[in-house]
């Protein structure tokens, strides 16, 4: 699963409780469950397991990734990369919205495909929540032989609200 919220460690509403309680339930189905969401400021679980550098856009980011059981079957693994996520907020401050949420949220998708694919055996399915992670699907349909161990993946794409689309300028 990729997502931009993830209860107890990054919340502004629903969303978060969604992102979190899923993965319990199917964690205790037996299935084998990851979460990826952004190491926000404040977030200290984890101890970094990968560290690679992410082309993206005009720039490469490099990304550390940190992985944290929360349960049996139920890791959460932050993409740590404090130029795009260590901030007051999650998305802006107040009513702002940061300039640079498309570009941060890209690279939660891209860490998230390449975390994937650099494990030793690849997800059966991608579960997107809402805009931030959106692109992972889009990504991996239209880049996909950048990681063509995650070829055979499907993919799920979840909105949890209409409301925040995500709309940016080109």
């Amino acid at each position: 699963m990729i997502t931009p919220e993830l209860a107890p460690f990054a919340k502004t509403g629903g969303l978060a409780d969604v992102a979190s309680a899923l993965p319990l339930a199917l964690g205790r189905l037996g299935l084998q469950v990851t979460v990826v969401v952004p190491r926000y400021a404040g977030i200290d679980a984890g101890e970094e397991i990968d560290r690679f550098v992410l082309p993206l856009l005009d720039r490469p980011q490099e990304v550390g990734i940190r992985e944290h059981l929360v349960a049996p079957n139920v890791n959460a693994v932050f993409v740590d990369c404090p130029s795009l996520f260590d901030r007051e907020g999650l998305y802006g401050v107040g009513n702002d919205d940061y300039a640079d949420n498309p570009r941060r949220f890209a690279a939660l998708s891209v860490a998230a495909l390449e975390f994937a694919a650099r494990r030793a055996s690849a997800p059966d399915v991608i579960h997107a929540h809402d805009w931030q992670a959106g692109l992972a699907s889009v990504y991996l349909r239209t880049c996909g032989d950048r990681w063509p161990s995650l070829a055979r993946c499907a993919t799920v794409f979840t909105i949890h609200n209409l409301a925040y689309q995500g709309l940016y300028p080109a």
